[in-house]
């Protein structure tokens, strides 16, 4: 049978529409589903609501917004004559490594054959801004849906605000055992399943204007406002992020977008590295210091660095290695506990190394040796000679899975490549702006490609043309 206007919809293979903006696709669904509408309403919220995605559909900005205390949320939209506003609630639970919110996207959905409820706003013979109820979304992802002349368009993205909802809601009067109140009986449908989720990693850039900017989990990009200094490049660790501004003081910005102006001095031309809210950077003195976010407490280290590059670091604020090219050319690690070691290998000038914490506690590393090829060094201390080719004056990243890790970096033919731990190298056809280097965090690459553009890739998918222009010779974070 067919219940109601939309039915519940069962999430399939979505068809992309052509239009987007800031990266939010609007989503044509092929198919109405088979189920009744009911809501899960909540009366109030307990904080400020906020928006949380937008995009456009059928032509209209659809927002989707939710409360800051209580993970309630709506839609709201300029609606025409005959349109039907909704939004969607996940009949799975979604729990992710993120403790705040998570941003599942309809192939997440679709891989485990989510199904969800809607609940709707008709906008019979009026016009303007109308929402839908308020649900509760605790735990849920929700997402925001416009019908108009029969065809329902949804946001490609869905939104999950993981706040406890032991205490969020408002029981209906006669379901006192049941946390939603129900604008109609429940329906039956399959018990409610768990999906793990991890969001795409958020992006930090330094755009052709030197204004940092900061592209978040759901392909958000903000313009932070905040000057760069040229020919440096930020760093991004669980949604913070460490830079030189123009002023030549190093500044953090917390996942919540609270600046701090550290105070300190950087060497001209040199980026700071952040690892768990650990930072790791070259003072204007020519030594390495560190710096914790969450105290404060700043250390010089006392070791000196080689004018033009950047240390690495990994691990947290209780726990931490740095990689760096010393004042002597040569690839030196420095831990929390203090342990120095000068591993013997010389570095090229101008490089810098990049260092991952390994599953079982290890640490990886790859740089530029003075011969010009990409070098790996494993958690057991075995450095490897690739005879990969790197072009000059650019710095290889890597990034761990388990007790492997990959390594991307720009080769000296101009192209990206990756490699892997297990030896496995690819060419993977993008070429690169000159004297810039990837970066990368799990699955996900980003690099100036040599349009001066911003692009993402996400495992063996084709590479995303962000729009952004870049600022040349800096490169991005992930």
């Amino acid at each position: 049978m067919i219940f109601g206007r939309y039915g519940r919809r069962k999430a399939a293979a979505a068809v992309v529409a052509a239009i987007s903006v800031v990266s939010m696709l609007e989503v044509a669904l092929p198919n109405p589903a088979h189920a009744a509408s009911y809501c899960h309403t909540q009366k109030s919220g307990f904080g400020p609501d906020r928006p949380i995605n937008y995009a456009i559909l059928h032509g209209t900005p659809v927002t989707l917004m939710s409360d800051s205390a209580n993970a309630s949320a709506y839609v709201n939209a300029e609606l025409k004559p005959g349109d039907v506003l909704s939004i969607d609630r996940s009949n799975f639970e979604v729990r992710g490594p993120r403790s705040d919110h998570n941003w599942p996207s309809n192939d997440d959905v679709a891989r485990i054959g989510g199904t969800w409820d809607y609940c709707e706003t008709f906008a019979g013979s009026a016009y303007g801004w109308m929402s839908t109820p308020r649900i509760d979304g605790a735990h849920r992802a929700v997402r925001g849906c416009l019908r108009r002349n029969g065809e329902v368009r949804c946001q490609d993205i869905w939104y999950a605000d993981n706040d406890d909802d032991r205490t969020d809601w408002f029981p209906s009067p006669g379901a006192p055992s049941d946390p939603d109140y129900l604008a109609v009986p429940r329906a039956s449908y399959p018990a409610s399943t768990s999906v793990t989720y991890s969001s795409p990693a958020p992006v930090a850039f330094q755009a052709n204007t030197s204004f940092l900017y900061h592209r978040d989990s759901a392909g958000r990009s903000v313009n932070t406002q905040y000057g760069m200094m040229t020919g440096t490049s930020p760093a991004t660790s669980d949604g913070q992020v460490a830079f030189q501004a123009n002023t030549s003081f190093l500044y953090t910005r917390s996942a919540s977008g609270v600046m701090t102006n550290t105070g300190y001095g950087m060497m001209a031309g040199t980026s700071p590295a952040i690892s768990g809210g650990q930072v790791a950077f070259q003072a204007n003195t020519g030594f390495l210091w560190t710096r914790n976010t969450a105290t404060g407490a700043t250390f010089d280290t006392r070791l000196g660095m080689m004018r033009g590059t950047s240390p690495s670091i990994a691990g947290n604020t209780s726990s931490w290695r740095i990689a760096m090219q010393a004042n002597t050319t040569f690839f030196y690690t420095r831990d929390s506990n203090g342990a120095i070691v000068n591993t013997g290998y010389g570095m090229m000038p101008g490089t810098s190394p990049s260092i991952t914490k390994l599953s079982n506690g290890g640490y990886a590393i790859a740089f530029q040796a003075n011969t010009g090829f990409l070098w790996v060094i494993d958690s057991s201390g075995r450095a490897t000679d690739t005879r990969y080719g790197m072009m000059a004056g650019t710095s290889p990243a890597i990034s761990a899975s388990g007790t492997g890790f990959t390594v991307a970096f720009q080769a000296n033919t101009g192209m990206l490549w990756t490699r892997s731990s297990t030896g496995a190298a690819q060419d993977t056809g993008y070429g690169m702006m000159a004297g810039t280097s990837p970066a990368i965090r799990g699955s996900r690459i980003v690099f100036q490609a040599n349009t001066s553009f911003l692009y993402v890739r996400d495992g063996s998918a084709q590479a995303v043309n962000t729009g952004y222009g870049m600022m040349r010779g800096a490169s991005p974070a992930v």
